[in-house]
């Protein structure tokens, strides 16, 4: 499975400098009330401020991203609120992946892909744990949805998103 992730990460870091650039929006912090990272968005991607951090969409709303802090904990108890909001827009979950913790730039990342459907087409749910290693223990959490198409065509935009990620 990791030779896997590895062979997907190398192939959009080869094709990133293929795709069109866009311009930022600037960084943004994740969470107001606990200032732990930013994060720096394509000026035609919206986003807005959520109980615990920040929710993106792609301007063809093929993708939505939140990024939220929350105590290990509430991980579970964020993924099911997640989960009663897929299924409320229609994602039925198909399979997922193991979770896999790799160092992602000094930090403990956590992967965990489901393959879903929305409206009968595939799409892609990952929750992706971030620890900021910050004193209150907090973890960043990234959930991802996005159709297949979605996840195509915006993977420069993402790649140069999770790039940005700074920590505080």
């Amino acid at each position: 499975m990791k030779k896997i992730l590895h062979a997907f990460a190398l192939a959009a870091m080869l094709a990133a400098p293929m795709l069109p650039t866009q311009a930022a929006a600037g960084a943004l912090q994740i969470t107001g009330a606990d200032p732990v990272a930013v994060i720096t968005i394509p000026d035609s991607w919206t986003h807005a401020k959520v109980e615990r951090g920040l929710e993106i969409k792609a301007p063809d709303e093929e993708i939505y991203l939140w990024f939220e802090l929350v105590p290990p904990g509430q991980i579970e108890a964020l993924q099911k609120e997640h989960d009663a909001y897929f299924a409320k827009e229609g994602v039925k979950f198909t399979s997922a992946t193991e979770t896999i913790t790799q160092e992602v730039n000094g930090r403990p990342w956590s992967f965990t892909e489901m393959q879903a459907t929305s409206a009968d087409e595939p799409s892609i749910v990952r929750y992706i744990g971030i620890n900021p290693k910050v004193a209150s223990g907090k973890i960043i959490m990234m959930t991802y949805w996005a159709s297949h198409a979605g996840h195509k065509k915006h993977d420069g935009a993402m790649k140069t998103m999770l790039d940005s990620l700074a920590f505080k």
